[in-house]
């Protein structure tokens, strides 16, 4: 049987540092047949000379004005004559087995549209950090649209091997207005339509060092372009029908955490109507989670008596939401450390491992 073509789509913007040997990864791999799509996007660097030197026929490189990330990939998709299709960041770099070990997988279980393995952090110097899997509950597989829309676990794009026929049946290519957690953004978009397989081989490593995106982007436009992605979650009809446990943790990340001290904005989502189809006691308790953050930092304290009211109206026989109403008069240390211990409980409970969030703090 004749071997299928892998695309592999390598976006670089000034690149020079690490761009040799993530393509030599390339190189070495024990699967022949794939073709690398280097996308110079815009580079000042010797990203161009070094990629121009190397002569396998296989190494396309193309060059486009500076248009960020999400375009070069889409000019990557657009160029890519593969079968299947996957991606490469110009720090990182592939282990030996990586496109083979995809491809059998692909090649032998056509139910599934992708397929992603395990991988790598490790430091500027390439020492390792901690495997992917370690952020994650099990073998994630099959539907996975209600665990991704609250978690990245499948690491970094480069772990993700995608059919082609994903792409082009569902029109399916990178936002643009997105500048951070654009792989994220499209697999979630993939998810709503192709089930995800799995593999035990580590497949990537992924560098994290001051100078790649994942570290160095502003707060802000972090914040932007997650925002982004969490709106059109919201907005997709397949959100309507995740699972409320799904539900519950997309709309505890994106009020608690993303929309942060941003307070007429996290109100405002407790009247969306995919936030008020979870059971009452579910809305209640989000609500009241959201109180206890702003009394104990003793803001906004009379707004929060109204939402602790509201709470308290949606379920009315919960003695903690009674307590909080009772203790919202109050300006004491007890109901400082009431607050304090309700929040710790809770935050243990109930936050899901996020690769981002958890593998930013250990590289630290």
């Amino acid at each position: 049987m004749e071997s299928k073509l892998v695309s592999v789509i390598m976006p670089a913007y000034n690149g020079e540092k690490y761009i040799e040997n993530a393509v030599q990864s390339m190189l070495m791999q024990s699967y022949l047949n794939w073709e690398l799509i280097v996308v110079d996007d815009g580079s000042t660097d010797n990203t161009a000379p070094i990629i121009k030197a190397m002569t396998d026929v296989r190494i396309k490189y193309v060059y486009q004005e500076n248009r960020g990330q999400a375009s070069a990939l889409n000019t990557g998709l657009m160029l890519a004559k593969g079968d299947y299709i996957t991606t490469l960041d110009c720090d990182d770099w592939f282990t030996n087995e990586s496109i083979l070990a995809r491809v059998q997988f692909l090649d032998h279980n056509p139910e599934f549209g992708v397929v992603y393995g395990d991988g790598i952090y490790c430091n500027v110097n390439g020492e390792p950090i901690m495997h992917f899997s370690e952020n994650r509950v099990g073998d994630i597989k099959g539907d996975v649209y209600d665990t991704l829309i609250v978690s990245p676990f499948f690491g970094t794009g480069g772990n993700v091997m995608v059919r082609r026929g994903v792409f082009e049946i569902y029109d399916i290519k990178y936002d643009e207005a997105i500048v951070w957690c654009q792989d994220y953004d499209l697999y979630i978009r993939i998810a709503e339509y192709a089930p995800f397989g799995v593999i035990d081989t580590v497949t990537v490593w992924y560098r994290l060092h001051d100078e790649n995106m994942t570290m160095s982007m502003s707060k802000g436009r972090r914040l932007e372009s997650i925002l982004r992605l969490r709106g059109k979650v919201l907005s997709s009809p397949r959100f309507a029908s995740a699972k409320v446990d799904a539900k519950y943790h997309f709309f505890h990340y994106l009020i608690i955490y993303d929309l942060d001290l941003r307070l007429d904005e996290q109100i405002k989502l407790f009247d969306h109507p995919r936030f008020q189809e979870m059971e009452k006691a579910r809305q209640a308790q989000m609500i009241r989670h959201l109180a206890i953050g702003y009394l104990f930092v003793r803001k906004h304290i009379d707004e929060m008596r109204v939402l602790l009211r509201r709470a308290w109206k949606l379920n009315p026989f919960d003695f903690r939401t009674i307590l909080l109403v009772i203790l919202a008069a109050f300006n004491g240390k007890l109901a400082d450390r009431v607050f304090d211990y309700w929040r710790q409980i809770w935050l243990r409970k109930h936050t899901i491992p996020s690769p981002f969030t958890q593998v930013n703090e250990k590289a630290s």
